[in-house]
């Protein structure tokens, strides 16, 4: 099992806590890691890129590569996504 994350989209500027779940094959970010750990990682250079606040969601899949992604793991993605907001010190929210 390794771990698929998605950067999420502030899509709603009324509610600035509110982020959308795009699909990975509509996510702007994407990553896929072997280790949960490793997610921070990718959110620090997320952040770094996109902004200090961010949201990411993120789920355990069986998959191997990022570019292939199997069909069913895209279709339930919607339902299967763990919400996490990211605030700039770094701290869940």
């Amino acid at each position: 099992m390794r771990w698929l994350m998605t950067l999420g989209e502030r899509t709603r500027p009324d509610t600035p806590t509110y982020a959308e779940d795009p699909a990975p094959d509509q996510a702007r970010a994407l990553a896929l890691v072997d280790d949960f750990a490793h997610l921070f990682t990718v959110l620090k250079q997320w952040r770094q890129q996109y902004g200090e606040e961010l949201t990411a969601f993120a789920v355990q899949v069986q998959a191997d590569d990022i570019e292939n992604l199997p069909a069913e793991l895209i279709e339930q993605w919607e339902w299967k996504a763990t919400w996490s907001a990211w605030t700039p010190s770094g701290a869940a929210t």
